[in-house]
């Protein structure tokens, strides 16, 4: 049988028709990928990986393997050499896995000039070779597989007819049916429940995910058993040809059976290996259990689609890859559509979806790119709508309103998508709103201060204040039969208290957090005057006396008693002196309100949000005072920024400072917003009386169920204005600007709902997936260089292939003869 492998192999190598078949595959797709511009295009993709070629290669390898298999066994019986080859002693199973092997060799053989891609995409990288080559050996091995899987369609196609030109219209047909099909009869909708498992029989669902560099042994098992069964059907056929129908047919059938049981066995026990570097196939294991428990059929309909920049192509991809692995894990539960609302002509009906997404929650995005050479602007929808029993809940993939959007704000959303998805899943099917405690008490901020954003969280939120007044009952009760106390809340937000905590109340609110209660801590370090400010035009900022500094320490954030001044600030308008008769009222930098920038890649609180805008704003730091908590830095000053210590001096002389005072003696990061998440220790753990300790109506617990915590070192940032007839302005309004410029109300929204959540979903991080992009300024400097060797490389392999094998066998023959 190998002599016979030999053979198949040395037929197609001994011919000039069989490199012109290889070298027709190389060049279509090389000049697809590095020279025609499109969306396969490599180069103006702007990043460092493979994935447009192994999105392609099924459409060329459609028609190159067809081509490489139509001779198997349709030359053999027209030139009346197949009676000859099964006279020889091996069996008709033996020839039929012989002509397979010798195939699929040649066809992995017609892969291996395509490294030269990987060659080329590293070489390109910036920095060099930042390429996930995990990902990329992972996606060949899929190519791999499947390509077998095609060479099995083609050597039943070749051994069922005499003409090699049918065997490849007839192998090239089923391929594309076997391919595509499925997903195309399931787009019609009317297979109801039956529609994930419909899809499964074709072969782009299982390919779709092998692509990608992530390897599922159900998806291995399902080409191989296409391989396997190609084989059996192929033996069949010849078996055919010779008489013997009954027990070939009856071995056929049993062979089928046992493939099929083998099969079902594989989707029973599986598992998969993710190749790539940062495991970005793989759905969290929180993401995983909220999909399994879904109980009824929930559809997501992305906006994101249609005629794209490549970037946002990019993260269109992302959502429907990421959509694919959830519907998978659903068990056929999760269904998802793109749909393009511009893909009409009627302006009218165009402005009428724009208005219904937007009523419906969802927000759009205005980007601007070049379009040969010449600014352009789109509006796109980088959100979806999920659909759950008849309600709906928007999901947004991007937020920042920044026209101007690069790589690396497009890895920050794409790093976040999971995150948002399954949040946006498990608030569609929750049936209980979570609860929500807002402190009074201890001077902190009036209902009007914030009502901006209370009315949004009572939207979905139960919400209501609370006054501890050293009341243990009022944030949690001891119910009979526990052994700890049941919180009555899921959150507490403190926001901008003033005056000392009492004991019982710091108690009381260490054993919130103890039972598992979330807080948002919005805290003013230092106090200033406001009122002597406008009046004076001075102040001085003094430590505020609240009590919890200790505490929080313990938890893991140190408040730092100071005021950051900081060049990346917002305006103010203040008089700059007479003009004739008229007040000259010009806009200054005050770096007393700083702006955070968070734009990029980041957190899920924090991912491309617009500027923060805080008002007299002190510094924290992370301290390692808790083993079992993790702590995430969510907002900073920018790296010019400056420090005050208390008292300090607050005037607004300062707008007149030289920029090259922030030239140096700078505190540049410093932190305004962390996250603390994990299990934390009782900050009254060893100083707590016996007496309170060993009460089991206190049910004191020293160490707290999985929680979190984020702390705001200022707290304004929740704090919305009033115009000059008492009406609200929204929170993050910039009244010199007269729109809602910082997001403000945005990152309190999403810290809130990130503390809300789950904690089998609070551990679906955001991925560290690097940006992996090409080095553009080389590109355009070196372009057409690349091309040609891109181009011309796997090319000049197979030339040089050529040259030397047709040159040894004429030079072996002609010796011979």
């Amino acid at each position: 049988m190998r002599a016979l492998v030999l053979k198949e192999i040395r037929s197609f190598f001994s011919s000039l028709l069989g490199y012109t078949a290889v070298a027709v595959f190389l060049l279509f797709t090389s000049l697809f990928l590095w020279l025609f511009p499109g969306g396969w295009n490599i180069l103006d993709g702007g990043m460092a990986n493979l994935e447009p070629f192994f999105a392609m290669a099924p459409w060329v390898l459609m028609f190159l393997i067809p081509a490489i298999t139509m001779r198997s066994f349709a030359e053999e019986h027209r030139a009346g050499t197949l009676e000859l080859l099964l006279t020889r002693p091996l069996t008709e199973g033996q020839v039929v896995l012989a002509k397979f092997f010798g195939a699929w060799a040649v066809s992995i053989a017609a892969l291996a000039p395509t490294l030269s891609f990987v060659l080329v995409a590293g070489m390109l990288g910036r920095p060099a070779w930042n390429l996930d080559l995990g990902a990329v050996w992972g996606s060949y091995l899929g190519l791999i597989v499947f390509s077998g899987a095609l060479t099995g369609i083609g050597v039943v196609a070749s051994s069922c007819t005499m003409q090699p030109l049918v065997a490849f219209l007839s192998a090239m047909l089923t391929s594309i049916v076997a391919y595509f099909g499925f997903g195309a009869l399931a787009d019609f909708a009317w297979l109801g429940s039956w529609e994930h498992a419909f899809v499964q029989l074709g072969m782009e669902s299982h390919f779709d995910a092998m692509s990608h560099g992530c390897l599922d042994s159900r998806d291995v098992f399902y080409f191989v058993a296409w391989m396997a069964l190609s084989v059996l059907v192929s033996r069949f056929v010849l078996a055919l040809r010779r008489g013997r129908v009954l027990r070939e047919g009856t071995a056929l059938l049993l062979s089928t059976a046992v493939l099929g049981v083998v099969i079902v066995l594989s989707q029973l026990v599986h598992g998969a290996v993710d190749l790539t570097a940062e495991k970005r196939h793989t759905l969290a294991e929180g993401t995983v259990a909220l999909l399994e428990g879904l109980q009824d059929d929930l559809l997501v309909t992305c906006y994101l689609s249609g005629e794209l920049p490549q970037e946002w192509k990019r993260l269109e991809s992302e959502v429907e890859s990421l959509l694919q692995r959830m519907a998978q894990a659903s068990g056929g539960r999760l269904a998802f559509q793109f749909v393009d609302i511009y893909d009409i002509d009627d302006a009218q009906t165009i402005g009428q979806n724009e208005q219904a997404l937007f009523e419906r929650g969802l927000e759009f995005t205005r980007i601007a790119f070049e379009d040969n050479g010449r600014q352009a602007f789109q509006t796109i929808w980088p959100g979806a709508m999920i659909s759950f029993r008849g309600e709906e809940n928007p999901v947004q993939f991007f937020g920042s309103e920044i026209p101007q959007v690069d790589q690396a704000m497009i890895q920050g959303s794409i790093n976040t998508l999971e995150f948002n998805l399954a949040s946006g899943i498990r608030n569609s099917t929750a049936f209980e709103s979570k609860s929500i405690a807002i402190l009074e008490g201890h001077g902190e901020l009036e209902d009007l201060a914030m009502i901006d954003l209370v009315s949004t969280l009572e939207e979905d939120h139960l919400v209501a204040r609370v006054e501890l007044d050293g009341r243990l009952n009022v944030l949690s009760e001891k119910l009979e039969g526990m052994r700890f106390r049941t919180n009555r809340y899921d959150l507490l937000i403190v926001a901008k208290p003033d005056s000392v905590f009492p004991e019982k109340d710091k108690v009381i609110l260490d054993q919130f957090l103890m039972n598992g209660g979330r807080i948002l801590w919005m805290v003013d370090p230092v106090l200033t005057d406001l009122d002597s400010l406008r009046q004076s035009k001075e102040t001085f900022g003094v430590e505020n006396q609240i009590g919890l500094y200790d505490q929080l320490f313990d938890y893991g954030v140190r408040l730092n008693r100071n005021l950051i001044i900081d060049p990346q600030c917002a305006p103010i308008l203040l008089d700059a002196g007479p003009m004739g008769n008229q007040r000259n009222m010009q806009l200054f930098n005050w770096y007393f309100a700083p702006l955070s920038m968070p734009l990029g890649t980041g957190h899920p609180i924090t991912n491309n949000l617009d500027p923060i805008h805080f008002d007299f704003v002190s510094s924290m730091d992370l301290v390692d005072t808790q083993e079992d908590v993790t702590s995430t830095m969510l907002l900073t000053s920018s790296e010019r920024a400056k420090t005050y210590r208390v008292p300090v001096r607050i005037s607004s002389g300062i707008v007149d400072l030289d920029p090259a005072y922030f030239a140096e003696g700078n505190t540049p990061s410093a932190g305004f917003a962390a996250l603390l998440e994990g299990a934390f220790r009782s900050h009254y753990e060893q100083t707590l009386p016996s007496a309170l300790r060993d009460d089991p109506d206190f049910a004191f617990r020293s160490s707290s169920a999985p929680t979190a915590m984020v702390v705001i070192s200022d707290g304004d940032v929740a704090r919305n204005r009033f115009r000059s007839d008492g009406r609200v302005l929204p929170l993050g309004y910039d009244r010199y600007a007269r729109r809602v410029v910082y997001d403000n109300k945005e990152f309190l929204l999403n810290a809130i709902n990130y503390l809300l959540q789950e904690d089998a979903l609070i551990s679906v991080r955001s991925r560290s997936i690097q940006l992996r992009s090409l080095d553009d300024a080389r590109i355009r400097e070196e372009r057409s260089g690349w091309q040609f060797v891109a181009v011309g490389m796997p090319l000049l392999v197979v030339t040089l292939l050529a040259g030397a094998v047709l040159t040894s066998r004429r030079r072996l023959y002609g010796r011979v003869a």
